[in-house]
């Protein structure tokens, strides 16, 4: 497993996820997730949203995408080292293929979320602009497999 800091892909969710507050230490870059000692209760995320990003858009990929990026539980792409999925506390946000954001918009995927402490995080700032919030709809599990098809036909 690889995370690319230098893909223009990356850019703007590795600076969001370093800038993370809710972790206790700092963490490394990238960990399989074997490597952290419960990553379902213990980073930073809600148990049922790791479930989700891992176990349910997870294995819908060809190949193992989980890994922690910066602590945060994460799909990425193993060869490319491009950021899919990532957990989001009590959200979990997803890349949408460039062609499909207006659609996934259209249909009332949101981009942006008020947090209970004031806090508000805007995606297509945070993120980049192909990011929505997922909304554990089928669809999404399409939308990471043509993500993931486009990055293996990339090179």
């Amino acid at each position: 497993m690889r995370l690319d800091e230098s893909h223009p892909m990356n850019q703007f969710v590795l600076k969001y996820l370093r800038g993370r507050k809710h972790l206790l230490f700092k963490p490394e870059p990238i960990l399989s997730r074997d490597e952290h000692l419960n990553p379902y209760t213990q980073a930073g995320s809600h148990p049922d949203i790791v479930e989700r990003v891992w176990d349910v858009l997870g294995a819908s990929l060809p190949v193992d995408c989980r890994a922690l990026v910066y602590g945060t539980p994460a799909l990425v792409h193993p060869r490319e080292g491009v950021v899919l999925a990532v957990a989001n506390g009590m959200r979990y946000a997803i890349r949408v293929p460039d062609e499909s954001i207006h659609a996934a918009l259209k249909v009332g995927r949101q981009t942006v979320q008020e947090w209970g402490g004031g806090g508000m995080t805007k995606l297509e700032e945070e993120f980049g602009h192909v990011w929505v919030f997922g909304a554990w709809v089928e669809e999404e599990k399409e939308w990471l497999a043509r993500v993931y098809e486009s990055l293996e036909n990339a090179t």
